[in-house]
């Protein structure tokens, strides 16, 4: 009997019983999956090596609800290695993934959206570009849909003016906000053009992220600010 192959990217695992692990995984056609990888602690196992994040994997599984097992794994294509603090944002990929994502749901823009940052992620330039990229299609793909084209009268963003985001009407001009027009329309292009636009992309990002997220806490976040913080002491 064939097996049905499907490829994916490890997103979280955690150990299960004595030997076991649990994992969750993003697939290409299934979106999120939540699986026990049994006996793979043992030393003898050789899928363990394989469980790893950023290394595309093809698995079959059992089960057809809730909880299901891990029948088989083989790496896919090369592993993604990611240099420096670019493997803590891979991790935060993984994380908001996990966070947001339901079990069971397809969601194949979000594989797309993933795959193709991962790629972009393994070269140390524009990270903030990628990240912002990714976070605006990612929120579409959810159904949170950035309004960045029109303001909530239905006028075209102006790239002069000055806006606050609300999260039920859209972008307000508003002249004591911090984005400005020509963030917005960066955003909505995908083409940042200077510092200050990635900046203030990535405030308004955090707040439309940490509004829908409803208090969860993402620590890959806080763990990738104390690395930057810490290298910006030692450069100085």
């Amino acid at each position: 009997m064939a097996l049905d192959i499907h490829a994916c990217f490890l997103l979280h695992h955690k150990p299960y019983q004595e030997s076991s692990l649990l994992i969750d995984v993003l697939t290409q056609n299934e979106g999120k999956l939540s699986l026990i990888a049994k006996g793979v602690r043992q030393q003898k196992s050789t899928q363990l090596g394989l469980l790893r994040p950023f290394l595309p994997l093809n698995i079959s599984y059992s089960g057809q609800t809730g909880l299901k097992l891990l029948n088989h794994v083989e790496a896919g294509n090369s592993e993604v290695i990611l240099p420096g603090i670019n493997t803590y944002c891979g991790f935060y990929l993984n994380e908001l993934i996990n966070k947001f994502l339901p079990v069971g749901e397809p969601y194949p823009d979000v594989f797309l959206a993933y795959f193709t940052c991962l790629q972009q992620l393994k070269n140390k330039h524009s990270i903030e570009a990628h990240l912002r990229s990714f976070e605006v299609k990612f929120m579409e793909a959810l159904g949170y849909q950035l309004q960045l084209e029109y303001d909530y009268e239905h006028r075209l963003i102006d790239p002069y003016q000055n806006y606050r985001y609300d999260f039920e009407r859209g972008p307000v001009v508003d002249d004591k906000s911090k984005i400005t027009g020509s963030t917005l329309i960066a955003m909505h292009h995908d083409n940042y053009t200077n510092q200050r636009q990635l900046s203030e992309a990535k405030w308004l990002m955090r707040q439309v992220i940490d509004f829908h997220l409803q208090g969860k806490v993402l620590n890959s976040r806080i763990l990738i600010s104390k690395l930057i913080k810490k290298s910006t002491c030692k450069s100085n």
